[in-house]
């Protein structure tokens, strides 16, 4: 008799574990970045707010991600820790400053001494670090139509959203394989 609680405790704190080791919640990530797509492909901008908090919401569950991987990858964590605690600032930036310290040229990570340039585009730092980064460029295309009502930030906006889904889909990869 004794086993089986045993048992049944060993089991809730694997479970618990596992739910811990995949803190990124990649189906609502992927719902609300095609709820943002869905809306600039309709052109349907119904409110300028509700759009921005789901790009903020897309970063933070980026940030749970990077947070995520940091814990499973020390030799990354610095980077995750410097893109994570960058995210805040990244929603006052313009689409190019983002790209300038985070893009596939970006120097932000230079001061820590991770190039972000010796990373392949679809490398996982890279992918965790981009379910962040390009939220956030879309976040400052949405800022940038709210004031010209530009079509064309938009579409940009939408570059960004759907190339994270392709960021994404490694990154479940890369937690499935993991388990």
């Amino acid at each position: 008799m004794a086993i089986f609680p045993r048992l049944l405790v060993s089991a809730l704190a694997l479970t618990a574990s596992m739910s811990c080791a995949n803190a990124m919640n990649i189906s609502a990530y992927n719902g609300l970045v095609k709820e943002s797509i869905q809306e600039i492909i309709t052109g349907n901008i119904k409110d300028l707010n509700a759009s921005l908090d789901r790009l903020q919401k897309e970063m933070q569950i980026g940030i749970e991600g990077c947070r995520e991987f940091a814990a499973a990858d020390a030799k990354f964590a610095p980077l995750m820790k410097l893109v994570i605690e960058s995210a805040e600032k990244m929603k006052t930036m313009k689409p190019d400053e983002i790209e300038a310290a985070w893009g596939d040229e970006g120097t932000a990570a230079d001061q820590i001494g991770m190039p972000l340039k010796s990373l392949d585009q679809f490398a996982i730092a890279r992918n965790y670090l981009d379910s962040i980064v390009h939220p956030a460029r879309a976040f400052a295309f949405f800022k940038a139509y709210g004031v010209s009502k530009d079509k064309q930030t938009l579409e940009e906006a939408k570059g960004e959203l759907v190339e994270v889904l392709q960021h994404v889909a490694k990154i479940e990869a890369y937690v499935t394989a993991a388990k």
